[in-house]
């Protein structure tokens, strides 16, 4: 998920090639284009520029590093799930609270796609997370009634 000031597609136009990857906004977005003749005179003329870009770059690559290292330990479809949670309810909300708060945007299909699983074992992990009173899984949203028991299963 992209979010305000993320930068898309740098690596793609560092290396002249095309970038594999589609969006999708949930709610109306400013989208905002750079040629890639703009942002090379603007890294070889500027070293704020080229550290700017150094340093999106290694945001980028700590990402997904992250999300390799998640999918690629052996960790259990509900470890996944529950990271997965708990990275959603570190996102800032409207008002800039930390709530825990989820809306769900995604169906259990895109869900299990994110976390390498299919559709009926999310709506099963949900379903026993809400009976164990982990969640509240509502029509429009996800409420995290105990962190740190999502946490614990999180380390799986």
């Amino acid at each position: 998920m992209a979010h305000e000031g993320d930068v898309l597609g740098l690596n793609a136009v560092l290396c002249n090639s095309t970038y594999e990857a589609t969006v999708r906004t949930f709610e109306p977005s400013r989208v905002n284009f750079i040629s890639r003749t703009e942002l090379l005179e603007l890294v070889e003329n500027s070293n704020d520029g080229a550290v700017a870009v150094i340093k999106l770059l290694s945001r980028e690559l700590a990402q997904l590093t992250d999300s390799a290292r998640s999918l690629l330990l052996p960790q259990t479809a509900r470890a996944r799930l529950a990271q997965l949670l708990l990275q959603w309810s570190k996102e800032p909300q409207e008002n800039n609270s930390r709530s825990r708060v989820i809306d769900k945007v995604f169906t259990h299909e895109e869900v299990a796609q994110m976390i390498g699983s299919s559709r009926e074992t999310v709506t099963r992990l949900l379903a026993g997370l809400s009976r164990a009173e982990i969640i509240r899984v509502t029509s429009d949203s996800i409420l995290i009634r105990d962190r740190a028991g999502l946490e614990e299963i999180a380390r799986g």
